[in-house]
């Protein structure tokens, strides 16, 4: 019996007998799951999941939102503080936590500046962690932002005194 063939008989044997129904292979072989898909385009108009559609839908909005927007000086960019919020709360795109943290900083409003990179870390750990490569490509080429950088923007706007370099 070759290696294939006993797999088969394994996976179909406790299939019937109702143990190890979770397994990956099992779910595979047998349809429960359908395969993750890797790349950007693997879908066609029949495959595209209703929740993906919506989610393209809304980042488009923002997006052209986004892109008629005046980010251009600092007293534009402290005007569209609101704008920004409301976009947030339509579609969190990771661009527009950037946006919103050169908002802040304009502003002066540090503590502000400091809890969106931190929501902007976790936007980026949850576009990451997506199962739709459409999603995960939002973060491609985007600075990471933590608190710790805003800190740092902070005292360079400030003139203060330089922070310890951070660890590797």
């Amino acid at each position: 019996m070759s290696i294939r063939e006993w797999l088969k008989q394994r996976i179909t044997s406790s299939a019937g007998s109702g143990e190890g129904t979770d397994s990956f292979l099992n779910r595979l072989v047998f349809g429960k799951e359908t395969p993750q898909q890797r790349s950007l385009g693997e879908y066609d108009k029949r495959s595209y999941p209703p929740e993906l559609v919506d989610l393209l839908r809304r980042r488009a909005e923002v997006t052209d939102e986004v892109m008629e927007m005046d980010l251009t000086t600092a007293q534009a960019r402290r005007d569209t503080i609101p704008r920004l919020q409301k976009l947030l709360h339509k579609y969190p795109h990771p661009v527009l936590y950037e946006a919103l943290i050169h908002a802040y900083a304009d502003a002066g409003r540090w503590d502000e500046a400091r809890g969106v990179a931190y929501a902007a870390r976790e936007r980026r750990l949850e576009c990451s962690r997506s199962p739709y490569p459409e999603i995960r490509s939002e973060i491609d080429r985007l600075k990471e932002w933590s608190p710790a950088d805003v800190d740092e923007m902070r005292l360079e706007r400030e003139g203060g005194d330089p922070p310890a370099p951070r660890p590797a």
